[in-house]
């Protein structure tokens, strides 16, 4: 496991260039931190991206607690000019509270330098789409999303971009594809599907509620007998 650390922002920016210069060398790209970056709020010729799986740290300036999670928001604002060559890309990093005191402050992620990677691998996946008009093979996205499983719950009161209404999910949804422009399909008692799915690809949690399913439905076939 790589260490986790504050990376500066050039970091950020040095990583950036390498890879969209790989697929874009035509072009120059500029990547910012903007925190004051909102949610659908895009200027004329901007496209917005987000990733909701990033994987990161946290530690409470107050109290010194430190937890992880794999539900770390990442907002990005982006536009190409094609007259001049240029890109640029504005960046929001959504923080998360300390849940063991109440200070309520909320702190800045850190992440392995795997995890920006995979990040940024996706911004310029999202780039190539969105600006470029490039198809996307998005069964190949959503591993590069998550940068780590983490099996704890997520704490949406201490959320940041949960308060602000950007990271929702139904209970029990599985995710496919590109960062933000996922298909959610949401698995319940009454849409469960009739075929038996597969332990290897479904949260377990499916499998559970399959198996509830089941038995319900014998039952009452049982009882209608």
């Amino acid at each position: 496991m790589g260490e986790r650390k504050r990376l500066t922002m050039d970091s950020w920016r040095e990583m950036f260039y390498e890879k969209v210069d790989q697929v874009k060398p035509q072009n120059e790209w500029d990547l910012k931190m903007h925190q004051d970056l909102d949610y659908n709020d895009l200027r004329p010729g901007w496209k917005q991206s987000v990733q909701e799986h990033a994987f990161g740290s946290f530690q409470c300036s107050w109290c010194q607690h430190s937890w992880s999670s794999a539900q770390v928001v990442i907002l990005f604002h982006m536009n190409l000019d094609p007259h001049g060559r240029r890109g640029r890309v504005k960046m929001r990093v959504f923080r998360q509270e300390c849940y063991q005191c109440s200070e309520g402050r909320l702190e800045d992620p850190l992440f392995q330098e795997e995890s920006v990677h995979r990040i940024l691998e996706n911004l310029v996946n999202s780039i190539r789409e969105k600006c470029y008009g490039e198809y996307m093979d998005h069964t190949q996205l959503s591993e590069a999303i998550v940068g780590g499983w983490h099996s704890g719950p997520h704490r949406r009161d201490h959320c940041e971009a949960c308060q602000l209404g950007i990271h929702q999910r139904p209970k029990y949804t599985l995710h496919y594809g590109r960062p933000k422009d996922t298909v959610h399909y949401e698995a319940t008692m009454d849409t469960m599907p009739l075929v038996q799915p597969s332990a290897n690809n479904l949260p377990q949690v499916i499998v559970l509620l399959f198996e509830k399913f089941q038995v319900a439905n014998q039952r009452s076939r049982n009882h209608t007998m």
